[in-house]
């Protein structure tokens, strides 16, 4: 079998693989967001629905080959801000409701890092 055959492939699969783990990510940012919106809007579900739509704007970058690495410039502005408005709407309900323990920053750091693996991935695919 052709080596060169095998590494295209594995670039490939992994090409695909990291763009359907962003496109999840985005997707469920997105309902996650919308479905807020409807219940109560805050200022900062703007910021969560623009990041939003933003790292799902990383997919199409990495599989049309978007130059200057804009599919890792756009997962990291768009998870980051994702991120940022999550960890806001968590702690500012934790505080309207008076119960410290709905806040879980267990749940933050995981999404945070979970970007970073998206951003890396995006850098080296």
């Amino acid at each position: 079998m052709n080596p060169n055959l095998v590494d295209h492939t594995f670039y490939v699969v992994w090409a695909i693989t990291v763009c359907v783990l962003a496109l999840i990510f985005g997707v469920l940012h997105l309902i996650a967001v919308i479905s807020a919106m409807r219940k109560e809007y805050r200022p900062s579900q703007i910021v969560m629905l623009v990041c939003s739509i933003i790292s799902l704007l990383s997919v199409p970058a990495c599989l049309f080959g978007w130059p200057w690495n804009l599919d890792s410039l756009l997962m990291a502005v768009g998870g980051g801000g994702v991120c940022g408005a999550a960890f806001y709407n968590g702690r500012s309900a934790a505080e309207k409701a008076g119960d410290k323990s709905l806040f879980h920053l267990s749940h933050h750091i995981i999404r945070f890092v979970f970007v970073l693996i998206l951003v890396f991935n995006f850098i080296r695919v």
